[in-house]
Protein backbone atom coordinates (compact mmCIF):
# COMPACT_ATOMS: atom_id res chain seq x y z
CA UNK A 1 0.00 0.00 0.00
CA UNK A 2 1.37 3.42 -0.98
CA UNK A 3 1.86 5.78 1.89
CA UNK A 4 0.73 9.38 1.40
CA UNK A 5 3.52 11.80 0.74
CA UNK A 6 4.48 14.67 3.05
CA UNK A 7 2.50 17.18 0.97
CA UNK A 8 -0.66 15.04 1.17
CA UNK A 9 -0.19 14.57 4.91
CA UNK A 10 0.09 18.34 5.36
CA UNK A 11 -3.08 18.90 3.34
CA UNK A 12 -5.04 16.38 5.44
CA UNK A 13 -3.80 17.91 8.68
CA UNK A 14 -4.69 21.38 7.46
CA UNK A 15 -8.21 20.19 6.60
CA UNK A 16 -8.56 18.67 10.06
CA UNK A 17 -7.44 21.89 11.71
CA UNK A 18 -9.84 24.00 9.66
CA UNK A 19 -12.75 21.74 10.58
CA UNK A 20 -11.97 21.61 14.30
CA UNK A 21 -11.33 25.37 14.47
CA UNK A 22 -14.68 26.10 12.80
CA UNK A 23 -16.37 23.91 15.43
CA UNK A 24 -14.52 25.94 18.08
CA UNK A 25 -15.97 29.12 16.53
CA UNK A 26 -19.50 27.71 16.82
CA UNK A 27 -18.88 26.82 20.46
CA UNK A 28 -17.36 30.22 21.21
CA UNK A 29 -20.54 31.89 19.97
CA UNK A 30 -22.29 30.54 23.07
CA UNK A 31 -20.12 32.84 25.18
CA UNK A 32 -19.53 35.75 22.80
CA UNK A 33 -22.22 37.09 20.46
CA UNK A 34 -21.41 37.91 16.87
CA UNK A 35 -20.08 41.46 16.87
CA UNK A 36 -18.30 41.11 20.20
CA UNK A 37 -14.64 42.15 20.03
CA UNK A 38 -13.43 38.77 21.29
CA UNK A 39 -15.48 36.85 18.74
CA UNK A 40 -14.30 39.17 15.98
CA UNK A 41 -10.71 38.42 17.00
CA UNK A 42 -11.45 34.68 16.74
CA UNK A 43 -12.90 35.20 13.26
CA UNK A 44 -9.78 37.09 12.22
CA UNK A 45 -7.62 34.20 13.44
CA UNK A 46 -9.76 31.78 11.44
CA UNK A 47 -9.23 33.84 8.28
CA UNK A 48 -5.48 33.50 8.81
CA UNK A 49 -5.94 29.71 9.08
CA UNK A 50 -8.04 29.64 5.90
CA UNK A 51 -5.61 31.68 3.81
CA UNK A 52 -3.14 28.93 2.75
CA UNK A 53 -5.91 26.54 1.67
CA UNK A 54 -7.76 29.28 -0.20
CA UNK A 55 -4.57 30.29 -1.96
CA UNK A 56 -3.94 26.70 -3.04
CA UNK A 57 -7.49 25.55 -3.91
CA UNK A 58 -9.51 28.73 -4.34
CA UNK A 59 -12.19 27.50 -1.93
CA UNK A 60 -12.71 25.41 1.19
CA UNK A 61 -15.87 23.37 1.33
CA UNK A 62 -17.21 21.42 4.32
CA UNK A 63 -19.93 18.84 3.70
CA UNK A 64 -21.06 15.64 5.38
CA UNK A 65 -22.57 13.06 2.98
CA UNK A 66 -23.90 10.11 4.98
CA UNK A 67 -22.74 11.80 8.18
CA UNK A 68 -19.00 11.72 7.37
CA UNK A 69 -17.31 15.12 7.26
CA UNK A 70 -15.36 15.95 4.11
CA UNK A 71 -13.22 18.94 3.22
CA UNK A 72 -13.12 19.70 -0.50
CA UNK A 73 -14.46 16.22 -1.16
CA UNK A 74 -11.82 14.34 0.86
CA UNK A 75 -12.62 12.58 4.16
CA UNK A 76 -11.14 14.21 7.22
CA UNK A 77 -8.49 11.93 8.81
CA UNK A 78 -9.29 10.34 12.15
CA UNK A 79 -7.50 11.79 15.17
CA UNK A 80 -8.79 10.87 18.64
CA UNK A 81 -8.16 14.32 20.06
CA UNK A 82 -10.19 16.13 17.37
CA UNK A 83 -12.76 13.51 16.34
CA UNK A 84 -15.46 14.95 18.58
CA UNK A 85 -15.09 18.37 16.95
CA UNK A 86 -15.30 16.81 13.48
CA UNK A 87 -18.48 14.92 14.38
CA UNK A 88 -20.06 18.04 15.87
CA UNK A 89 -19.46 19.99 12.66
CA UNK A 90 -21.03 17.20 10.58
CA UNK A 91 -24.10 17.33 12.84
CA UNK A 92 -24.28 21.13 12.71
CA UNK A 93 -24.45 20.94 8.90
CA UNK A 94 -27.05 18.15 8.86
CA UNK A 95 -29.23 19.82 11.50
CA UNK A 96 -29.52 22.95 9.35
CA UNK A 97 -30.72 20.96 6.35
CA UNK A 98 -27.94 22.14 4.03
CA UNK A 99 -25.43 20.34 1.82
CA UNK A 100 -22.50 22.11 3.43
CA UNK A 101 -20.68 25.43 3.75
CA UNK A 102 -18.09 26.98 1.47
CA UNK A 103 -15.50 29.73 1.85
CA UNK A 104 -13.87 31.25 -1.24
CA UNK A 105 -10.71 33.18 -1.92
CA UNK A 106 -11.38 36.86 -1.34
CA UNK A 107 -13.37 36.46 1.88
CA UNK A 108 -12.82 39.20 4.45
CA UNK A 109 -13.71 39.71 8.09
CA UNK A 110 -16.94 41.57 7.38
CA UNK A 111 -18.26 38.80 5.09
CA UNK A 112 -17.28 36.01 7.48
CA UNK A 113 -18.92 37.85 10.37
CA UNK A 114 -22.13 38.27 8.35
CA UNK A 115 -22.17 34.59 7.41
CA UNK A 116 -21.65 33.49 11.02
CA UNK A 117 -24.51 35.70 12.19
CA UNK A 118 -26.87 33.84 9.84
CA UNK A 119 -25.38 30.40 10.46
CA UNK A 120 -25.60 30.71 14.23
CA UNK A 121 -28.92 32.55 14.47
CA UNK A 122 -31.85 30.53 15.82
CA UNK A 123 -34.28 32.94 14.15
CA UNK A 124 -33.15 32.56 10.55
CA UNK A 125 -34.51 29.19 9.42
CA UNK A 126 -32.57 26.33 7.93
CA UNK A 127 -32.05 24.73 4.60
CA UNK A 128 -33.42 26.75 1.70
CA UNK A 129 -34.19 29.70 3.99
CA UNK A 130 -30.61 29.87 5.27
CA UNK A 131 -29.26 29.66 1.71
CA UNK A 132 -31.64 32.40 0.57
CA UNK A 133 -30.75 34.61 3.54
CA UNK A 134 -27.04 34.41 2.71
CA UNK A 135 -27.73 35.11 -0.96
CA UNK A 136 -30.02 38.04 -0.17
CA UNK A 137 -27.30 39.54 2.02
CA UNK A 138 -24.95 39.50 -0.97
CA UNK A 139 -22.53 36.97 0.53
CA UNK A 140 -20.33 35.65 -2.27
CA UNK A 141 -17.29 34.20 -0.56
CA UNK A 142 -19.06 32.59 2.42
CA UNK A 143 -22.09 30.48 1.53
CA UNK A 144 -24.49 27.86 2.82
CA UNK A 145 -24.90 25.25 0.08
CA UNK A 146 -28.38 23.91 -0.80
CA UNK A 147 -29.09 20.21 -0.65
CA UNK A 148 -28.47 18.32 -3.88
CA UNK A 149 -29.66 14.86 -2.81
CA UNK A 150 -31.56 15.42 0.45
CA UNK A 151 -33.43 12.11 0.56
CA UNK A 152 -31.98 8.78 -0.53
CA UNK A 153 -33.73 6.44 -2.89
CA UNK A 154 -35.31 3.75 -0.65
CA UNK A 155 -38.09 6.00 0.60
CA UNK A 156 -38.16 8.47 -2.27
CA UNK A 157 -39.84 6.13 -4.76
CA UNK A 158 -43.26 7.06 -3.46
CA UNK A 159 -42.70 10.61 -4.76
CA UNK A 160 -44.65 9.44 -7.82
CA UNK A 161 -47.79 9.69 -5.68
CA UNK A 162 -47.51 13.50 -5.64
CA UNK A 163 -48.43 15.51 -8.74
CA UNK A 164 -45.88 18.07 -9.83
CA UNK A 165 -45.77 21.33 -7.84
CA UNK A 166 -48.08 19.99 -5.12
CA UNK A 167 -45.87 21.19 -2.28
CA UNK A 168 -44.92 24.51 -3.82
CA UNK A 169 -42.60 26.47 -1.54
CA UNK A 170 -42.70 23.64 1.02
CA UNK A 171 -40.81 21.25 -1.28
CA UNK A 172 -37.31 22.29 -0.16
CA UNK A 173 -38.11 22.33 3.60
CA UNK A 174 -39.71 18.87 3.27
CA UNK A 175 -36.59 17.51 1.59
CA UNK A 176 -34.46 19.09 4.28
CA UNK A 177 -36.60 17.48 6.99
CA UNK A 178 -36.15 14.04 5.43
CA UNK A 179 -32.41 14.53 5.26
CA UNK A 180 -32.19 15.83 8.81
CA UNK A 181 -34.37 13.01 10.16
CA UNK A 182 -32.07 10.47 8.55
CA UNK A 183 -28.98 12.13 10.02
CA UNK A 184 -30.56 12.13 13.48
CA UNK A 185 -32.10 8.68 13.60
CA UNK A 186 -30.24 6.34 11.26
CA UNK A 187 -26.97 6.43 13.15
CA UNK A 188 -25.77 7.39 16.62
CA UNK A 189 -25.99 11.17 16.15
CA UNK A 190 -28.15 11.59 19.24
CA UNK A 191 -25.67 9.69 21.37
CA UNK A 192 -22.99 12.20 20.43
CA UNK A 193 -25.13 15.16 21.50
CA UNK A 194 -27.20 17.77 19.68
CA UNK A 195 -28.94 21.01 20.53
CA UNK A 196 -32.69 20.84 19.91
CA UNK A 197 -32.70 24.40 18.60
CA UNK A 198 -31.08 22.96 15.46
CA UNK A 199 -33.87 20.39 15.17
CA UNK A 200 -36.36 23.26 15.49
CA UNK A 201 -34.72 24.83 12.46
CA UNK A 202 -35.64 21.72 10.48
CA UNK A 203 -39.32 21.80 11.40
CA UNK A 204 -39.99 25.55 11.62
CA UNK A 205 -40.19 26.17 7.84
CA UNK A 206 -42.73 23.37 7.54
CA UNK A 207 -44.73 24.69 10.49
CA UNK A 208 -44.78 28.06 8.73
CA UNK A 209 -45.88 26.39 5.48
CA UNK A 210 -48.75 24.64 7.27
CA UNK A 211 -49.87 27.92 8.84
CA UNK A 212 -49.65 29.60 5.41
CA UNK A 213 -52.04 27.03 3.92
CA UNK A 214 -49.49 25.11 1.81
CA UNK A 215 -50.47 21.51 1.02
CA UNK A 216 -47.75 20.02 3.22
CA UNK A 217 -50.16 17.29 4.37
CA UNK A 218 -49.97 15.86 0.82
CA UNK A 219 -46.64 14.24 1.80
CA UNK A 220 -48.63 11.66 3.77
CA UNK A 221 -49.61 10.13 0.42
CA UNK A 222 -45.98 8.94 0.25
CA UNK A 223 -46.19 6.69 3.32
CA UNK A 224 -45.54 3.15 2.16
CA UNK A 225 -44.73 -0.28 3.58
CA UNK A 226 -41.29 -1.00 5.01
CA UNK A 227 -40.67 2.69 5.68
CA UNK A 228 -37.45 3.51 7.50
CA UNK A 229 -37.55 4.85 11.05
CA UNK A 230 -36.48 8.31 9.90
CA UNK A 231 -39.10 8.42 7.13
CA UNK A 232 -41.77 7.38 9.63
CA UNK A 233 -40.60 10.12 12.01
CA UNK A 234 -40.71 12.78 9.27
CA UNK A 235 -44.24 11.81 8.20
CA UNK A 236 -45.39 11.69 11.81
CA UNK A 237 -44.01 15.21 12.27
CA UNK A 238 -46.02 16.43 9.27
CA UNK A 239 -49.24 14.84 10.56
CA UNK A 240 -48.65 16.29 14.04
CA UNK A 241 -47.97 19.79 12.66
CA UNK A 242 -51.17 19.71 10.62
CA UNK A 243 -53.25 18.54 13.59
CA UNK A 244 -51.62 21.13 15.85
CA UNK A 245 -52.43 23.89 13.37
CA UNK A 246 -56.08 22.79 13.36
CA UNK A 247 -56.06 23.08 17.15
CA UNK A 248 -54.92 26.70 16.83
CA UNK A 249 -51.40 26.24 18.22
CA UNK A 250 -48.97 29.11 17.78
CA UNK A 251 -45.92 29.07 15.54
CA UNK A 252 -43.69 28.60 18.59
CA UNK A 253 -45.75 25.71 19.95
CA UNK A 254 -45.89 24.02 16.54
CA UNK A 255 -42.09 23.98 16.46
CA UNK A 256 -42.09 22.06 19.77
CA UNK A 257 -44.69 19.67 18.36
CA UNK A 258 -42.54 19.02 15.30
CA UNK A 259 -39.41 18.33 17.37
CA UNK A 260 -41.28 15.95 19.69
CA UNK A 261 -42.79 14.10 16.73
CA UNK A 262 -39.45 13.81 14.94
CA UNK A 263 -37.82 12.23 18.02
CA UNK A 264 -40.77 10.26 19.46
CA UNK A 265 -39.27 6.93 18.37
CA UNK A 266 -35.63 7.80 19.10
CA UNK A 267 -35.32 4.56 21.07
CA UNK A 268 -36.37 2.22 18.23
CA UNK A 269 -33.60 -0.21 17.37
CA UNK A 270 -31.47 0.85 20.36
CA UNK A 271 -33.09 -1.00 23.28
CA UNK A 272 -32.24 -4.50 24.41
CA UNK A 273 -35.09 -6.91 24.97
CA UNK A 274 -34.53 -6.53 28.70
CA UNK A 275 -36.78 -7.98 31.37
CA UNK A 276 -40.38 -8.73 30.51
CA UNK A 277 -42.77 -5.99 31.57
CA UNK A 278 -46.50 -5.59 31.55
CA UNK A 279 -46.92 -3.21 28.59
CA UNK A 280 -50.23 -2.03 30.04
CA UNK A 281 -48.46 -0.81 33.17
CA UNK A 282 -44.97 0.13 31.98
CA UNK A 283 -43.83 1.96 28.82
CA UNK A 284 -42.31 -0.39 26.22
CA UNK A 285 -38.54 -0.81 26.15
CA UNK A 286 -37.98 1.40 23.10
CA UNK A 287 -39.92 4.25 24.77
CA UNK A 288 -37.70 4.07 27.85
CA UNK A 289 -34.61 3.96 25.63
CA UNK A 290 -35.90 6.97 23.67
CA UNK A 291 -36.21 8.92 26.92
CA UNK A 292 -32.65 7.97 27.86
CA UNK A 293 -31.17 8.94 24.50
CA UNK A 294 -32.88 12.33 24.37
CA UNK A 295 -31.96 13.07 28.01
CA UNK A 296 -28.34 12.23 27.33
CA UNK A 297 -28.06 14.08 24.04
CA UNK A 298 -29.22 17.58 24.90
CA UNK A 299 -29.64 20.23 27.58
CA UNK A 300 -32.59 20.35 29.94
CA UNK A 301 -35.23 22.91 28.95
CA UNK A 302 -38.96 23.10 28.25
CA UNK A 303 -38.56 21.68 24.74
CA UNK A 304 -36.39 18.73 25.78
CA UNK A 305 -38.73 17.91 28.66
CA UNK A 306 -41.65 17.76 26.23
CA UNK A 307 -39.66 15.55 23.85
CA UNK A 308 -38.64 13.18 26.65
CA UNK A 309 -42.18 12.85 27.94
CA UNK A 310 -43.46 12.22 24.42
CA UNK A 311 -40.84 9.54 23.78
CA UNK A 312 -41.82 7.82 27.03
CA UNK A 313 -45.62 8.10 26.86
CA UNK A 314 -46.68 8.09 23.22
CA UNK A 315 -47.77 4.43 23.33
CA UNK A 316 -49.81 4.85 26.53
CA UNK A 317 -53.59 5.44 26.44
CA UNK A 318 -54.24 9.12 27.01
CA UNK A 319 -57.36 8.80 29.13
CA UNK A 320 -57.45 5.18 30.19
CA UNK A 321 -55.49 5.09 33.46
CA UNK A 322 -57.39 6.84 36.25
CA UNK A 323 -54.72 5.84 38.79
CA UNK A 324 -51.85 7.41 36.85
CA UNK A 325 -50.81 10.85 35.72
CA UNK A 326 -52.82 12.17 32.75
CA UNK A 327 -50.85 12.01 29.53
CA UNK A 328 -49.65 15.41 28.32
CA UNK A 329 -51.56 16.92 25.40
CA UNK A 330 -48.28 17.22 23.45
CA UNK A 331 -47.81 13.47 23.85
CA UNK A 332 -51.39 12.78 22.79
CA UNK A 333 -51.03 14.97 19.71
CA UNK A 334 -47.88 13.13 18.60
CA UNK A 335 -49.48 9.80 19.55
CA UNK A 336 -52.51 10.24 17.30
CA UNK A 337 -50.28 11.32 14.40
CA UNK A 338 -48.03 8.30 15.02
CA UNK A 339 -51.05 5.98 15.11
CA UNK A 340 -52.31 7.19 11.73
CA UNK A 341 -48.93 6.98 10.00
CA UNK A 342 -48.26 3.54 11.51
CA UNK A 343 -51.60 2.18 10.29
CA UNK A 344 -50.83 3.48 6.80
CA UNK A 345 -47.55 1.58 6.64
CA UNK A 346 -48.68 -1.76 8.08
CA UNK A 347 -49.06 -4.76 5.80
CA UNK A 348 -46.63 -6.04 3.20
CA UNK A 349 -49.17 -6.97 0.52
CA UNK A 350 -51.66 -4.80 -1.30
CA UNK A 351 -54.60 -6.65 0.23
CA UNK A 352 -53.24 -6.43 3.76
CA UNK A 353 -52.64 -2.68 3.78
CA UNK A 354 -55.26 -0.20 4.91
CA UNK A 355 -56.22 2.62 2.59
CA UNK A 356 -55.80 6.17 3.96
CA UNK A 357 -59.56 6.29 4.63
CA UNK A 358 -59.38 2.90 6.37
CA UNK A 359 -56.54 4.11 8.59
CA UNK A 360 -58.43 7.30 9.47
CA UNK A 361 -61.59 5.33 10.32
CA UNK A 362 -59.59 3.11 12.68
CA UNK A 363 -58.11 6.09 14.49
CA UNK A 364 -61.33 8.09 14.88
CA UNK A 365 -63.42 4.96 15.50
CA UNK A 366 -62.18 2.06 17.64
CA UNK A 367 -59.06 3.89 18.87
CA UNK A 368 -60.53 7.33 19.58
CA UNK A 369 -60.78 6.73 23.35
CA UNK A 370 -56.99 6.88 23.61
CA UNK A 371 -56.92 10.64 23.11
CA UNK A 372 -58.60 13.84 24.16
CA UNK A 373 -61.92 14.20 22.24
CA UNK A 374 -60.63 17.26 20.37
CA UNK A 375 -57.79 15.34 18.75
CA UNK A 376 -59.70 12.89 16.49
CA UNK A 377 -61.82 15.80 15.25
CA UNK A 378 -58.70 17.86 14.56
CA UNK A 379 -57.18 14.91 12.69
CA UNK A 380 -60.19 14.73 10.38
CA UNK A 381 -59.98 18.48 9.76
CA UNK A 382 -56.25 18.19 9.05
CA UNK A 383 -56.53 15.21 6.67
CA UNK A 384 -60.01 15.71 5.30
CA UNK A 385 -62.72 13.08 4.98
CA UNK A 386 -60.67 11.62 2.11
CA UNK A 387 -57.05 11.74 3.32
CA UNK A 388 -54.05 12.35 1.04
CA UNK A 389 -53.36 9.37 -1.21
CA UNK A 390 -56.90 7.98 -1.07
CA UNK A 391 -58.33 6.96 -4.45
CA UNK A 392 -61.93 8.11 -4.89
CA UNK A 393 -64.65 7.71 -7.51
CA UNK A 394 -66.41 10.88 -8.65
CA UNK A 395 -70.05 11.16 -9.68
CA UNK A 396 -69.18 11.16 -13.40
CA UNK A 397 -67.34 7.83 -13.11
CA UNK A 398 -63.84 9.28 -13.17
CA UNK A 399 -61.22 8.24 -10.61
CA UNK A 400 -58.98 10.63 -8.71
CA UNK A 401 -56.44 10.58 -5.93
CA UNK A 402 -57.06 12.89 -2.98
CA UNK A 403 -54.12 15.27 -2.56
CA UNK A 404 -55.09 17.52 0.35
CA UNK A 405 -58.28 18.68 2.10
CA UNK A 406 -60.11 21.87 1.34
CA UNK A 407 -59.68 24.11 4.38
CA UNK A 408 -63.39 24.98 4.49
CA UNK A 409 -64.99 21.79 3.13
CA UNK A 410 -63.14 18.70 4.39
CA UNK A 411 -65.40 16.37 2.39
CA UNK A 412 -64.26 17.99 -0.89
CA UNK A 413 -60.53 17.29 -1.34
CA UNK A 414 -58.10 18.69 -3.81
CA UNK A 415 -57.60 15.87 -6.31
CA UNK A 416 -55.42 14.65 -9.15
CA UNK A 417 -57.33 12.78 -11.87
CA UNK A 418 -56.24 9.20 -12.56
CA UNK A 419 -58.84 8.53 -15.26
CA UNK A 420 -61.52 10.63 -16.92
CA UNK A 421 -65.27 9.93 -17.24
CA UNK A 422 -64.61 7.71 -20.27
CA UNK A 423 -62.14 5.67 -18.22
CA UNK A 424 -59.28 7.17 -20.19
CA UNK A 425 -56.02 6.82 -18.28
CA UNK A 426 -54.23 10.04 -17.27
CA UNK A 427 -50.43 9.51 -17.40
CA UNK A 428 -48.64 10.34 -14.14
CA UNK A 429 -46.58 13.24 -15.61
CA UNK A 430 -49.80 14.96 -16.70
CA UNK A 431 -51.57 14.81 -13.36
CA UNK A 432 -52.03 18.09 -11.53
CA UNK A 433 -53.52 18.88 -8.16
CA UNK A 434 -56.70 20.93 -8.40
CA UNK A 435 -59.76 21.74 -6.30
CA UNK A 436 -62.67 19.37 -6.82
CA UNK A 437 -64.76 21.02 -9.56
CA UNK A 438 -67.91 22.65 -8.20
CA UNK A 439 -70.19 20.40 -10.27
CA UNK A 440 -68.47 17.19 -9.12
CA UNK A 441 -68.64 15.29 -5.83
CA UNK A 442 -67.11 12.14 -4.38
CA UNK A 443 -69.31 9.06 -4.66
CA UNK A 444 -67.14 6.68 -2.67
CA UNK A 445 -63.65 6.01 -1.38
CA UNK A 446 -62.21 2.88 -2.97
CA UNK A 447 -60.71 0.12 -0.82
CA UNK A 448 -57.09 -0.48 -1.74
CA UNK A 449 -57.93 -3.74 -3.53
CA UNK A 450 -60.04 -1.76 -6.04
CA UNK A 451 -57.42 0.86 -6.85
CA UNK A 452 -56.15 1.09 -10.42
CA UNK A 453 -52.96 -0.91 -10.73
CA UNK A 454 -50.71 2.09 -11.33
CA UNK A 455 -52.06 3.97 -8.29
CA UNK A 456 -51.54 0.95 -6.06
CA UNK A 457 -48.02 0.43 -7.38
CA UNK A 458 -47.07 4.05 -6.75
CA UNK A 459 -47.82 3.71 -3.06
CA UNK A 460 -46.28 0.26 -2.82
CA UNK A 461 -42.98 1.64 -4.10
Amino acid sequence: MTRPGPHEDDRHERALQLASRFTALVRSARAYPVGHATFRHLLDDYLVSLAPALEEHGSVRFDAPEGELRVNGAPVPFRPQTQKAVEVLAHEIAARGIEGIEFRKGIDLLELEGFMSFFLSSERGSGAELVATCDDAGLVNARALPLRHPAPAPDAAADAALPADTLGAAEAPWRALLSGAQALLEGDALDRGIELRHVKRLVQPLADAVLAGEHVVATLAQVGPRASAWSHAAHTAIAALCVGARLGLSRHDLADVGVAALLHDAGHGWSDAGPEVDEHREPPAHAREGLRRVAWSTTLNATSLGVMRTALEHHEPGLGDPDGQPTALLTQLVSIADAYVTLLSRGRTREARLSPTGALVRVVGPLRGHWHPALPAALVRALGVHPPGQVVELDDGSLARAVAPDAQEPERPWVALLSDARQGFVPAPERRAMPLPAERYVVRALPRADWPRDAAEEQAA
